[in-house]
């Protein structure tokens, strides 16, 4: 049977008994966050194996090159795209957490204590993420290893290479982690309570899909922009932030330029939204036995 689970990355609520449940479905009380934090990277770094092709091809697409169909392209990168999935949920959570405790200790309430922890733990994430993916748009065109392409960039760039157009992978991580772990939770309590009393799966599937359709949409010129930078390391056509956006504009008109590849990061979105799900629901069962309940243990 499909087993429930707690979403770190989306939240959960309580219950009158003080039981933290998620869709109200089973209760994982019994995982640590540590616990909750590891499940979550597991499934996202399986989600990110079956569904890779979808940001490559989003990179390819906001760079003007034609896409490939041949695997050995297609999956370049994809060992780096697993890491950067991992390593940056891991910093939201420890940013997060750290930024949390100190708003709330400042006074701030538990909406803004969730949505500026939220916002700043990803606009940290931002920084080791530029440089995995940068690592990864690299290793898309030109090929070579994880630990290869940073010492190229390093050895024909400098350390500016390496942290090229960083400002906008921070920009739009904090925007991200900002829906995906402020907005949507605020959405799912919002639908789940009150006068709408939506059944809370439902509230939480409709909170997790328009957050993340938001934060990909609003998110996606700074996304582009980096995209086409980290990729032209040379500068021969993508210099800086603001010349690669006038030029992406004029090039291709502010819809076609700027939004570049959204349709394939929406998918990418929607896809990882439910398998990062589906696979929760399988590895509960397996790593963490100790959070069934007896009776479902029985089934």
């Amino acid at each position: 049977m499909p087993y429930k689970f707690l979403n770190p990355h989306l939240g959960g609520h309580q219950t009158q008994d003080g039981k933290r449940k998620m869709g109200g479905g089973m209760d994982l009380g019994a995982l640590s966050p540590g616990e909750n934090c590891i499940l979550g990277i597991t499934a996202g770094m399986l989600c990110k194996l079956t569904n890779y092709p979808l940001l490559s091809w989003k990179n390819t697409v906001q760079q003007g090159l034609p896409i490939s169909f041949n695997p050995a392209v297609v999956y370049r990168g994809l060992p780096m795209a697993v890491l950067n999935l991992g390593g940056s949920t891991g910093v939201q959570f420890a940013s997060m957490g750290f930024f949390a405790k100190q708003l709330k200790a400042a006074g701030c309430n538990q909406e803004q204590t969730q949505m500026g922890g939220a916002f700043l733990g990803g606009l940290v994430s931002g920084i080791p993420c530029s440089l995995w993916e940068l690592t990864m748009i690299q290793q898309q065109r030109f090929g070579g290893s994880i630990a290869s392409v940073p010492v190229r960039v390093m050895k024909d760039f400098g350390p500016t290479g390496l942290t090229r157009a960083m400002t906008m992978t921070m920009g739009r991580e904090c925007l991200f982690t900002l829906a995906m772990l402020g907005v949507t939770p605020a959405i799912q309590k919002g639908l789940s309570t009150g006068s709408y009393k939506m059944e809370t799966n439902t509230a939480l599937a409709a909170g997790a899909l328009v957050g993340s359709f938001f934060a990909a949409t609003v998110s996606h010129p700074m996304d582009t922009i980096k995209t086409c930078m980290q990729g032209d390391l040379e500068q021969k056509k993508y210099t800086t932030v603001t010349k690669t956006g006038q030029s992406l504009a004029s090039e291709y008109g502010v819809a076609q330029g700027l939004f570049k590849g959204l349709s394939f990061r929406i998918v990418l979105i929607a896809t990882t939204f439910f398998l990062v799900n589906k696979f929760k629901e399988q590895l509960v069962p397996v790593m963490y036995p100790h959070a069934l309940t007896k009776d479902e243990k029985k089934k």
